[in-house]
């Protein structure tokens, strides 16, 4: 594996995007030899798409783009992913949620094992809870995909919703062309329930699945989520995707 492609969702995060890609571009990634930090802006109303115009002219490898309108985190992935070269493909916030380090992590087994896809898994150590009802909105919505993805798989999903999901670059933008989701959580049961449909060589993909921390931040801080709209949201997306 030879270069690393990290999509960037923007909407509003002129807090800690800067901070965040810096603190991307410093980790050593194994197995890694070039890497490209695409970041897509999508419709922000605050300094985050000077942010990362800045950040461009900074850094060769870092690529700021921008939706002509809000279009919510699926189409900025999508759009992200279908400009991405990498040969290995991972999506990361533009917040302090998830720690970058761990990215090595899920590219050690990806490689090692000979895998395609590695999810992380923040059930899988002690984490701060946060609102207790996102918490267990997800493990409901994990528990919900698998009724679908495990007959297919054979491979328990503990974490369906995280950000997290490390795959190969050329599936990942085969599945990027299929991207239909237009809600603002929908992008991580479609491309689990495609992933899981994926075929290659006539055969399921190989999952493997990583714990990782977690910090979750607070509607203070710039949590967008809304445990109940985006819950039904998502098991609407499940249903649709899986059948």
């Amino acid at each position: 594996m030879n270069k690393l492609s990290i999509i960037i969702p923007v909407w509003n995060e002129e807090k800690t995007l800067a901070q965040l890609v810096e603190k991307v571009i410093l980790v050593n990634f194994p197995h890694v030899d070039e890497r490209e930090i695409i970041i897509i802006n999508d419709g922000s109303k605050d300094k985050s798409w000077e942010i990362m115009q800045d950040l461009d002219k900074k850094y060769d490898f870092v690529h700021a783009f921008t939706n002509p309108k809000n279009s919510g985190k699926s189409q900025s992935v999508k759009n992200g992913i279908l400009k991405s070269t990498g040969d290995l493909l991972v999506v990361q916030d533009a917040d302090f949620e998830y720690e970058p380090n761990e990215l090595k992590d899920l590219i050690n087994l990806l490689v090692t094992k000979d895998l395609d896809v590695v999810y992380g898994n923040r059930f899988g150590k002690k984490n701060k809870t946060g609102y207790i009802q996102n918490y267990f909105g997800n493990i409901f919505l994990s528990i919900f995909s698998n009724v679908f993805t495990f007959p297919r798989l054979r491979k328990w999903i503990p974490d369906m919703e995280v950000c997290y999901k490390l795959m190969k670059g050329e599936i990942a933008r085969e599945i990027g062309e299929k991207i239909e989701s237009t809600s603002l959580f929908g992008l991580e049961p479609e491309v689990t329930a495609r992933l899981a449909k994926y075929r290659k060589d006539g055969k399921h993909l190989k999952f493997g699945i990583v714990a990782i921390s977690y910090f979750p931040r607070s509607k203070a801080e710039g949590k967008k989520m809304n445990a109940f709209k985006n819950g039904i949201e998502a098991l609407k997306e499940i249903v649709k995707f899986n059948l």
